[in-house]
């Protein structure tokens, strides 16, 4: 191999469009779809999404996928939008939620909703994760 080859290879850019696979399943209800947000930023944590993907809810386990995904340390947020209106909804003064929901990780979430860094996974290559609603 030549020494120009040699420095080329070098020069190129490591592979930055992985795939994440995600199945969620325990799903009760097959009407709605799932709303799914994904993101490398502890300040848009169930705030805004790198990565947002819309599924109907067709069975009881859904796959899906999100591509072109660059390296680095992501979370995954999403629910279950029953009545299709494009938001969680809540009950009670509290504001809890009423529609399914999951994390990435599928912290506890018995006293709120977990932190960022409890949801948090690496992506440095394709990746499969499993969500439970």
């Amino acid at each position: 191999m030549s020494t120009l080859s040699s420095i080329f290879l070098l020069e190129q850019e490591p592979n930055t469009a992985h795939v994440l696979k995600i199945t969620v399943n325990n799903i009760k209800n097959i009407k709605g779809k799932l709303q799914v947000c994904l993101t490398d930023k502890k300040e848009d944590f169930l705030k805004q999404c790198d990565y947002a993907k819309t599924v109907a809810v067709t069975n009881n386990t859904i796959s899906l996928k999100i591509a072109n995904i660059k390296t680095g340390v992501y979370s995954v947020s999403l629910f279950h939008d029953e009545n299709n209106n494009g938001v969680l909804d809540t009950k009670g003064l509290f504001g809890i939620p009423s529609e399914p929901y999951g994390f990435s990780n599928n912290p506890r979430t018995t006293f709120g909703p977990p932190s960022f860094e409890n949801c948090t996974f690496l992506i440095d290559g394709d990746k499969q994760i499993y969500i439970k609603l």
